[in-house]
């Protein structure tokens, strides 16, 4: 038989290189050189002397086998010893220092007296592991000397080593005389954290706040829907607090457990703690890390909460130097828990997540015409980090425009996840199911019952709409709060608001489809604000009008769910035109004029409403008013001569009077003066008759428009006061304020630029206040006639200019009168300035915001400087 060229055993291996070799080479290789050789014989002496041999001392490396683990052991103390003690005095920086890597494993040793094998590897990556002048030690090496060499080691836990398939369990140890400043290396921090593959996009407030929380709190827990990106900030969060923790920062993943009672075994598993018979789990771990300074990342808590509470309490009162994070899409609600609520990422961000994750998929991939239907994209997917990946990795196979356009079958479309990932984070609807699965059946009830809501709703609507069916009234308030709490639903606290972000939404919309309520909600839905609108319409005329255009701006998108829901309602009919009747106003008043004739020609053209009754009067009456202010005269005047006429056949006086004034306007408009002081005539002398102070004042302000439009200013001027002393004793801010507008107009025809300045200053507190687009565009048009009257004809024109911009964006047009005040000043300052510097001015205007250009008016009216 041939002799055997190798042999295989169990040995205790020894590994040691320089910390921070290279740096030191550049910084004086003299002297690194000498101190190197130094140490090289250091570990010869000490190797021999503990009946070890050196296998190799290549470069800045030492590998020696030992025939027993404790030599191993005392030789790397020894050592260790020896060059603290030999560099005391020199700037750290300067310092000699080797890590150490000890393990007890099998090695291949051939005859040439090389060594190779698992265990060398093994050896290698544990020396990377050692802090500079500290050893690093396997636990089965540890296991076999600890009773025999006195050691001061922390178990660093269970840890992946390079191209080593199984983490295994360390510990680490620094030799007597040390450096034990505090100072932590950190590479050598004990960890299990997973070697994160794809780059952190944005996130560096929320990484800096969540830093800044875990610095003054013991137990930190990260809010928020799945796939907000929870578990990555946590994990980015812990690689930054490294150095914090000298016993390592540990995750437990809990995700894939069933059993709340078995957190302390997942917790127990990862940190390599044992199980004493007739001894809880939970009691070791609190022993365990009694003494120690770590921190504990719990991933996924929230259909574990129990377990985890009990045992985050259990630790955090055992162990006063160790820290919690955990993630979850609700707090565990233990005494001194903070709670963070990770945020969706800004638009900005998610549209890089997006670019870098499609440009992963498909490495050509490049934005460029595409950056609208991109943040189209980032925006519909509520700025949800998983989402947006989820849609990234469709670029491989769908164009951006047409995953933008397949969005509203965002569950079908985006399916695409990372196979290794949970089950529950590969696909869109999975990642929502997780939550939906864990909430009782009242919760799931009133969650899917909320998705009737467009834009958010306040408590007294999820009441009115929540509350049947198995969910009383007085559940609704606990209810939502548990949604909240599980992240579910979204509280906006400034307003008092509640909503569901879109993704969110559509899934619970699919619920509601499916489910057996979806009729019942629909209708509770649309009476709940059919009944707000109805309390609404009052106040859009008085005192509280601001107040309630903004309760009004806060529920535009369910108003418009409620015109849609009369397609499906027994009463749709009635009570759509109904609601386009309470709600002509906000239109008007919002600069939406077209979005509310388009909503009254729908709720016209209904079964049902085609009947010639007060519905249908009132309707058409809507509609033409709307006709009117967007100066389309001639549809006005059908829509009002119809509805005037179901108005005498019913004998209904206030329709007849309603439909009169706006009627003799609209033929103003076309002018037919005749028939617009007929009809106006008419007006006052109902409205007289019938003591409608509101309507006569109205009667009163169109006889002045036709008054003007005749040319006599000083009639015009007297009907003004009138009606102003109307409006104002009726507390409507609005009317005041048109009167105050049209006034003005009559003031600088009179020439008196003055005046007008001062009664404008009272109409554009009242713009700025109520936020109402016709008040301020007939202010920009009244100012850019006052400037041209001043004789500044840049202004005038760029403040014409903006007028002109607003009327194309909110369809309210000028009428008669303040056409003819405007056109002839308009025209003196396009002569002063030449067509070409008019239009550039005229330009500058047009592209100024409403705010802008109301702030361009202020600066006209402010007084002007004496002298």
């Amino acid at each position: 038989m041939a002799q055997r060229e190798s042999r295989q055993r169990l040995t205790a291996i020894l590994a040691a290189d320089v910390a921070g070799y290279t740096r030191l080479m550049a910084a004086d290789a003299g002297a690194t050189v000498a101190a190197l050789e130094e140490a090289r014989a250091l570990f010869r002496r000490e190797i021999e002397s503990h009946a070890g041999r050196v296998v190799d001392m290549a470069g800045d490396s030492v590998l020696a086998l030992f025939d027993s683990a404790a030599g191993a052991v005392q030789t790397a103390l020894a050592v260790q010893k020896a060059l603290e003690g030999r560099s005391a005095g020199t700037p750290d920086e300067q310092r000699m220092r080797m890590r150490i890597g000890v393990h007890l494993g099998d090695v291949i040793e051939k005859v040439d007296g090389s060594i190779y094998g698992h265990g060398v590897n093994v050896a290698a990556h544990l020396q990377s592991k050692a802090a500079p002048g500290g050893v690093c030690m396997s636990e089965p090496l540890y296991q076999s000397v600890k009773a025999h060499v006195p050691l001061a080691a922390r178990y660093a836990g269970r840890q992946r080593l390079k191209n080593v398939d199984e983490p295994i369990a360390i510990w680490q140890l620094a030799p007597e005389g040390a450096a034990q400043d505090g100072a932590h290396d950190r590479d050598a921090t004990p960890n299990n954290l997973p070697l994160q593959l794809t780059s952190f996009i944005g996130r560096k407030d929320e990484l800096a706040d969540v830093a800044k929380l875990l610095a003054r709190s013991r137990l930190l827990t990260l809010l928020g829907v799945g796939g907000i990106g929870k578990t990555r900030l946590s994990l980015e969060l812990a690689a930054q607090v490294l150095v914090e923790f000298v016993d390592g920062v540990w995750l437990v993943e809990l995700a894939t457990l069933a059993d709340a009672r078995l957190v302390p075994q997942a917790v127990a598993s990862v940190l390599g703690v044992k199980e004493a018979a007739g001894r809880p789990v939970a009691d070791a771990l609190a022993q365990h890390l009694s003494d120690r300074q770590a921190l504990l990342i719990m991933d996924n808590c929230e259909h574990l909460l129990q377990g985890c509470a009990e045992l985050a309490k259990q630790v955090l009162q055992a162990a006063p130097k160790s820290k919690i994070v955990t993630s979850s899409r609700e707090p565990l609600r233990v005494a001194g828990e903070t709670t963070y609520a990770v945020p969706a990422l800004p638009e900005s961000e998610a549209l890089r997540l997006f670019t870098d994750r499609a440009a992963a998929a498909v490495p050509t991939f490049r934005v460029n015409g595409h950056a609208a239907a991109v943040a189209s994209i980032c925006r519909r997917l509520d700025g949800i980090p998983l989402a947006i990946e989820l849609a990234a990795a469709r670029v491989r196979t769908l164009p951006v425009d047409a995953i933008a356009q397949r969005l509203n079958d965002r569950f079908r479309l985006l399916t695409s996840g990372d196979r290794t990932a949970l089950p529950r984070q590969q696909t869109l609807r999975a990642l929502i199911d997780w939550s939906y699965e864990l909430l009782s059946e009242a919760e799931r009830a009133v969650f899917r019952r909320l998705a009737v809501f467009a834009g958010g709703w306040t408590l007294e609507g999820a009441e009115a709409v929540a509350a049947f069916d198995g969910v009383d009234k007085a559940s609704v308030l606990e209810h939502l709060g548990e949604l909240t709490e599980k992240s579910l639903v979204v509280l906006e606290a400034d307003r008092a608001r509640y909503r569901l972000l879109e993704t969110v939404r559509e899934y619970a919309h699919e619920r509601l489809a499916e489910a057996a309520d979806l009729d019942e909600t629909r209708h509770r839905h649309l009476e709940f604000y059919l009944a707000f609108a109805q309390i609404a319409r009052p106040q859009l005329a008085g005192a509280k009008q601001g107040e309630w255009l903004a309760h009004l701006d806060a529920e535009r998108e369910n108003l418009l769910v409620a015109h849609l829901a009369c397609d499906h309602a027994v009463s749709g009919a009635e009570h759509g035109v109904k609601l386009t009747y309470l709600l002509r106003p906000y239109w008007i008043n919002r600069g939406l004029l077209g979005l509310g004739l388009r909503l009254t020609n729908e709720a016209l053209a209904r079964a049902g409403a085609q009947a010639r009754n007060v519905i249908r009067s009132s309707g058409l009456f809507d509609a033409g008013q709307l006709s009117y202010f967007m100066g389309r005269y001639g549809e006005a005047k059908r829509y009002l001569e119809e509805s005037l006429g179901i108005a005498r056949e019913i004998g209904d006086k206030p329709l007849i009077a309603a439909a009169l004034q706006p009627l003799g306007m609209a033929h103003l408009g076309e002018h037919e003066l005749q028939g617009a002081r007929r009809y106006l005539q008419e007006a006052w002398q109902l409205a007289k008759e019938r003591g409608d102070e509101r309507e006569l004042a109205a009667a009163i302000n169109s006889l002045a428009q036709l008054t003007r439009v005749e040319g006599d200013l000083q009639k015009a001027e007297a009907l003004y006061e009138e009606m102003l002393a109307l409006a104002s004793r009726l507390g409507d801010r609005e009317t005041v304020a048109i009167g105050v507008l049209n006034l003005a107009m009559v003031v600088v025809g009179h020439g008196d630029a003055e005046r007008a300045r001062l009664m404008l200053l009272g109409v554009l507190a009242e713009a700025q206040e109520l936020g109402s687009k016709p008040l301020g565009q007939s202010l920009m048009e009244v100012c850019a006639g006052l400037a041209s009257l001043r004789g500044q004809w840049a202004q005038a024109a760029r403040l014409y200019g903006a007028a002109e911009a607003q009327s194309a964006q909110t369809g309210l047009h000028r009428d008669p009168a303040d056409e003819a005040f405007l056109r002839p000043l308009v025209q003196r300052a396009l002569g002063a300035l030449g067509a070409d510097a008019f239009a550039v001015a005229e330009e500058d205007g047009r592209g100024l915001t409403h705010e802008a250009a109301i702030t361009e008016a202020a600066g006209l009216l402010a007084p002007r400087a004496s002298g």
